[in-house]
């Protein structure tokens, strides 16, 4: 399953312990606001970053795998 852009239903997701793999892309803004996807209360789990790659412009995209 792909999710784009909606952090409920990721938030909804990590909270039921189905997610295996992220990829995340963060980029060099500052807002100064907006929904944090990893909220206190999560359960604790483990994962090891297995890809990432940096832009021209300082954007970064990473693939993180669940350790199971």
């Amino acid at each position: 399953m792909l999710v784009n852009s909606s952090a409920s239903v990721i938030k909804a997701l990590l909270a039921a312990d189905l997610v295996d793999r992220l990829h995340l892309m963060v980029l060099p803004e500052i807002i100064g606001g907006g929904q944090r996807l990893f909220d206190d209360g999560l359960p604790a789990t483990k994962w090891t970053l297995t890809h990432h790659e940096t832009g021209e412009l300082g954007e970064m995209a990473m693939v993180y795998d669940r350790l199971r």
